[in-house]
């Protein structure tokens, strides 16, 4: 008999960018399986973020979307005006705890009742950030007469990429993080970083109702790719993704290629697939690399999976020295692995992104900041880049498989219930 789930996640397709793919391979994959699927969800695209109609192919034909509106006013549509993304993140931190979406998850909640009044479900999963969805399923856990999951995207208060204006919102975040974990009888998380921080920080936690389930990539979506054509006799690397002032700053690498010598830096292309909060045309001309920056702006999935399997190698970066850069990987750095390039990590030596590229044997950890080392790793890799194992252990991060460890822990849910 199919198994009815019900999922709630403010991010969701037409809204484009690596945030909605969790959810939606899962729908794909678990459909496929027997289980129904109700997704409520944002109206429209996400403030902000780009859309992708392609993801939307994804979508089985028996899923039901049900958008919640909530008309912005007042503060809210004021950020919305704004095209900083950083302006909008650091206003928004400023004025609402733990997130500027608070008023749309309690228009979410009065659909989510509803719609379970009208129909039978198992199950209801709840996909975070924005953390107000945590709160929510904290009180849901305590209303509701079947189980209910929190699926943890990203860390809440040890989120790197997570801006604290004042030492006094940090704490009232940590509060509201406390409160809301303390409350959920079951979750998932992206990290077992997370789980290990909740373990020893929030008093009662079972461990034992959580699992660590990671991002991946979709073998799927790497049929009829085609590569993109790109300059030839020359060294390609991409960075694909969002860049944030404070904590993945290309400058450290900027340096690097700048320090190569003449004929070694005419031979090399940053492609910048994505975003920026930064204006790197400005940093790579402070740098006199004007000609080695190529943009591409945003891209909808399979334009972007086909730019970075043309690439020779790829790169991502986070701070060492904010002390959270160890809890969290990038969702396309599992897109990396499929695609078999080495990657240049530019992370901290120890922690989830490392231990991935390490474990996977996928390419190089170095600190951003040792760019004596990064310049010597371009060095060897432009001329002879390394060869990336097809014997990889990266059948652990198939989404079809993922969805299968989903699947499980719902079916032990249900023996506990």
């Amino acid at each position: 008999m199919a198994k009815r789930c019900l999922i709630v996640t403010y991010y969701f397709p037409p809204t484009g960018g690596g945030g909605v793919q969790r959810n939606l391979k899962l729908i794909k994959y678990l459909s496929r399986q027997d289980w129904k699927f109700s997704v409520v969800t944002s109206a429209g695209r996400a403030a902000n973020i780009a859309s992708d109609e392609t993801l939307q192919a994804d979508i089985p034909k028996n899923v039901e979307i049900i958008p919640v509106s909530f008309l912005n006013n007042g503060k809210n549509k004021f950020l919305s005006t704004l095209k900083s993304t950083f302006l909008i993140r650091f206003i928004s931190s400023f004025l609402f705890i733990p997130d500027r979406h608070k008023k749309w998850v309690q228009v979410a909640k009065k659909s989510i009742i509803e719609t379970l009044a009208q129909k039978n479900y198992d199950l209801v999963l709840i996909s975070s950030p924005p953390y107000s969805l945590a709160q929510m399923a904290a009180e849901l856990t305590e209303e509701l007469s079947i189980p209910v999951v929190l699926d943890m995207r990203d860390p809440w208060t040890t989120n790197p990429y997570k801006i604290y204006p004042t030492s006094w919102h940090k704490k009232q975040d940590q509060k509201c993080e406390q409160k809301s974990i303390k409350k959920i009888k079951y979750g998932i998380s992206a990290y077992q970083s997370l789980v290990n921080f909740y373990s020893t920080s929030i008093a009662g936690f079972d461990k034992n109702n959580w699992r660590t389930i990671p991002n991946g990539f979709d073998e799927e979506d790497f049929k009829n790719i085609i590569p993109q054509n790109l300059e030839s006799n020359k060294f390609h690397i991409a960075f694909s993704g969002t860049f944030y002032s404070h904590l993945n700053n290309p400058k450290f690498l900027f340096q690097a290629i700048a320090g190569l010598g003449k004929e070694e830096r005419e031979k090399i292309r940053f492609h910048h697939i994505g975003s920026s909060a930064q204006n790197l045309k400005k940093i790579a001309a402070r740098h006199g690399l004007q000609n080695n920056l190529v943009e591409w702006g945003y891209q909808n999935h399979k334009k972007c999976l086909e730019i970075l399997s043309g690439m020779d190698a790829f790169c991502f970066i986070l701070d060492s020295t904010n002390k959270n850069a160890d809890k969290t990987i990038g969702g396309k750095v599992y897109e990396y692995l499929r695609l078999g390039k080495p990657i240049l990590a530019l992370v901290p030596h120890s922690g989830e992104a490392a231990d991935c590229v390490n474990k996977t044997e996928s390419g190089i950890v170095i600190d951003p900041s040792d760019t004596q080392r990064v310049l010597k790793t371009l060095q060897t890799w432009i001329t002879s880049p390394p060869k990336i194992r097809t014997d990889r252990k990266i059948l652990g991060f198939y989404r079809e498989r993922l969805a299968e460890q989903y699947a499980s822990f719902f079916d032990e849910i249900f023996n506990k219930f």
